[in-house]
């Protein structure tokens, strides 16, 4: 077989995965985030699980087409590992744990609070849900930018981690506060729309 064929197909194969894995997430996200301001619809769930099976779908084509690329270049001796290549396989490793972690323990505890805003679950369920979404939030991010910016070739290791720990820093931090900071948002909305109603 042609080795530079091999190569082109796992390299689309691996931006398919990653444009999957990412815009999906995306949407997940966003779909999540609507319980902050009312509770999810049936048909809101429902898309939620597509969501996680097509995310997961696309973390396998990103594994699958990941190894062949390894493999093609770089053997799988280590020595041959580039500092962007461990922090990519760090990153992508995280994501298949969190991609776990979400189908789990997230999806389950969104479910049985259906009917619920995300302010009034008890704050250690906001804390574990805010958690796995700011962890893939900062994961597929901190994986796009592994693969589009060229110049994080040449960074070392102690560069690329300070880079991509700012970015898991930034995703967890935020989506924790929100996680503490949304059963004010509910107390809000609901002000709101009690005083909309007395007028």
């Amino acid at each position: 077989m042609d080795l530079s064929l091999l190569n082109d197909a796992a390299r689309a194969a691996h931006l398919l995965g990653l444009a999957l894995g990412f815009g999906v997430a995306i949407m997940a996200d966003l779909c999540a985030a609507r319980s902050l301001f009312r509770p999810l619809e049936r048909h809101e769930f429902e898309d939620l699980h597509r969501y996680h099976r097509t995310v997961a779908f696309g973390l396998a084509l990103f594994w699958t087409s990941g190894l062949v690329l390894l493999w093609l270049r770089t053997g799988f001796a280590l020595e041959n590992f580039s500092p962007k290549l461990v922090a990519k396989l760090c990153v992508v490793g995280l994501l298949t744990v969190n991609a776990y972690l979400i189908g789990r323990i997230g999806l389950p505890t969104m479910w049985a609070w259906e009917g619920h805003r995300f302010g009034a679950l008890p704050l250690a369920h906001r804390l574990r849900l805010g958690a796995l979404a700011g962890m893939s939030g900062a994961g597929w991010i901190a994986a796009l930018a592994l693969g589009v910016f060229s110049a994080m070739k040449t960074f070392e290791w102690d560069v690329l981690s300070e880079i991509i720990g700012a970015i898991y820093i930034i995703g967890l931090g935020g989506a924790i506060l929100t996680a503490l900071l949304a059963p004010l948002l509910g107390f809000i909305l609901d002000r709101a729309e009690g005083y909309r109603l007395a007028r």
